[in-house]
């Protein structure tokens, strides 16, 4: 089941749905019973398809005025001069004064500097993605963006492929004992990554910093072929800005909230697959947290469902396409 967006004649049915879908998800936002299933004429309008022409110009030139991933997203030697601060954007008024220690752990230039990607695929975690058989459809995209290394257990419904992975240190912390024992598991847990770029959030609270490194350095000691790069909070604040300014302040924005923001600059066609924060899939079946487990998420940080209701928004005007369902 496919959002695709194109030229039709049933442009008028879509604004129907749209509102419909927008107005559902606010609604399901007030559900914590997860035994209270999803409406069926959800289903129903999901089945539009070939209805409005794609398009990401105006976002994508709002997001490189206030944002500017191609430059910012990454913390560098070109924008992070030695001797200056990093402001942390999780804890107010702390920051970090960038040593040569740390300079020396930093690439010269951002890796996406100058570049644009044609079609790219975010890829969520969602159990919205089992049985799904897009992992094919998944590994033709230019740029395939994951999220904190979760499992690629299915490749015929994730794919195998991935261009950006991130990893918050909560992973770090959760999964790997702080990389202060046996540094293997971490290793191979990052094996199926092949030569992805990973992204970490060093900088957005007190003592990441230290673990990311560690990270970085387990890396480079295991000869790994990924390149570790720390998210900048400089980025990632002015992001929080722009989505405020745009009337959305949750607590935190999620990862999968910023990467797509940073698609909306870099891809010239995004679709996304695995977004779908609700425990029942459009035909009313019962789905997991994720398609690899079912743990919930902690309360109080991310606003997942909000999140969803803004790419709604999206796929309305346009900017994006979203894959639910099948993808053959």
């Amino acid at each position: 089941m496919y959002l695709d967006l194109r030229p039709g004649k049933r442009k008028i049915a879509l604004g129907i749905c749209v509102v419909f879908f927008i107005s559902l998800t606010l609604s399901l936002m007030q559900r914590t019973n997860r035994d209270q299933a999803i409406p069926q004429p959800l289903a129903k309008c999901w089945k539009l398809k070939e209805l409005l022409g794609t398009g990401n110009v105006l976002e994508k030139a709002e997001l490189g005025q206030c944002c500017n991933a191609s430059f910012w997203l990454a913390v560098t030697k070109e924008n992070t001069p030695l001797g200056s601060d990093i402001l942390l954007d999780g804890n107010a008024g702390k920051k970090i004064k960038v040593k040569t220690e740390l300079m020396d752990l930093l690439p010269k230039r951002s890796p996406f500097s100058g570049i644009q990607y044609d079609q790219c695929a975010v890829v969520g975690n969602g159990g919205i993605l089992q049985n799904s058989s897009c992992g094919q459809e998944i590994d033709q995209a230019d740029l395939i963006v994951r999220f904190n290394l979760p499992l690629m257990n299915c490749s015929v419904d994730v794919g195998t492929k991935t261009g950006l992975v991130t990893l918050n240190p909560s992973i770090l912390q959760e999964k790997f004992k702080n990389l202060q024992a046996r540094r293997k598991p971490f290793a191979d847990a990052l094996s199926p990554y092949s030569s992805a770029l990973v992204f970490i959030p060093a900088f957005s609270f007190v003592g990441h910093s230290d673990l990311s490194y560690r990270a970085l350095y387990t890396m480079e000691d295991f000869g790994m072929m990924q390149r570790a790069y720390f998210l900048n909070p400089h980025y990632l604040s002015a992001l929080k800005k722009h989505w405020k300014d745009q009337g959305f302040h949750p607590p935190r924005l999620s990862s999968g909230f910023m990467l797509i923001s940073v698609a909306l600059e870099l891809c010239k066609h995004i679709t996304l697959y695995g977004f779908w924060p609700f425990p029942h899939d459009l035909a009313d079946q019962p789905i997991p947290h994720h398609y690899y487990d079912n743990v919930m998420p902690k309360r109080g940080m991310h606003a997942m469902p909000s999140e969803f209701s803004h790419y709604l928004r999206m796929y309305a005007q346009g900017v994006l396409q979203i894959r639910l369902g099948k993808c053959w």
